[in-house]
């Protein structure tokens, strides 16, 4: 395995992407653990209000670095906010291992693919958030 070291820039998006791998995890794991009513109530209690500004925030700063040479991947992020806010609002036991999945996998495609496409030069051009 690799050990990438995260521009300073960026530092602050992957703390919060731990927080995101973490609910993604409860999610995913919530049927088996016999905690999916719980799950479902911290989703709908903190996702909109935690995520909304960090969503806002890379398609604001992070994705108008990307979009020239990578708007098939931009286009992906944008859906799948839209999506995982979407599903946190409606969230219950039936959709609860599918946002969790979503989740997972948008913020592993983000931290391992698309961040590091990011050319160093431009990584001046992202404020601290």
């Amino acid at each position: 395995m690799t050990i990438v070291k995260v521009p300073k820039q960026l530092i602050a998006l992957t703390k919060e992407h731990h927080l995101s791998l973490s609910i993604a995890n409860k999610a995913i794991n919530a049927k088996k653990l016999n905690n999916e009513t719980a799950i479902c109530q911290l989703i709908t209690e903190t996702f909109e209000r935690d995520f909304l500004k960090h969503f806002n925030f890379e398609e604001q700063y992070i994705l108008p670095l990307l979009i020239q040479k990578h708007q098939k991947d931009c286009q992906r992020i944008i859906d799948e906010h839209k999506l995982l806010l979407r599903l946190a609002k409606n969230i219950n036991t039936k959709n609860l291992s599918e946002f969790g999945q979503l989740l997972k996998a948008h913020t592993r495609f983000e931290d391992r693919t698309l961040f590091t496409q990011i050319p160093a030069e431009y990584l001046t051009q992202i404020p601290s958030n």
